[in-house]
């Protein structure tokens, strides 16, 4: 895998898949918003609206990113691998970024539901972060 500007290349050249730091804020995102088992029309707005501000994107093609997202957790094994490589080149205030913005996908249900709370710490661990440092915050926030 390499980086080029904002995009995780894994392959071969010929065969090479490009991944942007929007598909991995996206899926983490999505991952988060279903860790109840389903995403609320909240929750969707709120995606859409987080993605369309931080990553300057129209609601349209933020739409269009967490579709992508539900398609890749649905179809892709090596998902967390691939979230992984995105996230480890990421900066340190980029991940506090995504992170703040899954809390806030969390935090439009009110109370976090068991579920939830397992998504965002696996998504909290692809990131990079401890389970110390991800309860830490959650226990912050609720």
């Amino acid at each position: 895998p390499q980086f080029e500007g904002a995009q995780l290349i894994i392959g071969a050249q010929d065969k090479a898949e490009s991944y942007d730091a929007r598909f991995l804020i996206s899926t983490l995102l999505v991952f988060v918003a279903k860790g109840d088992g389903e995403i609320s029309e909240l929750e969707s707005n709120k995606m859409i609206d987080l993605l369309s501000s931080k990553m300057a994107i129209r609601s349209a093609e933020s739409l269009g990113y967490l579709s992508s997202a539900i398609m890749s957790l649905s179809n892709d094994k090596d998902i967390v691998k691939t979230l992984q490589q995105i996230g480890q080149g990421l900066s340190a205030a980029e991940r506090d970024e995504v992170f703040a913005m899954m809390l806030d996908v969390m935090a439009v249900d009110e109370k976090p539901e068991p579920g939830e709370i397992a998504a965002i710490t696996v998504a909290g661990q692809i990131l990079g972060f401890s389970e110390d440092v991800i309860h830490s915050r959650l226990r912050s926030m609720f």
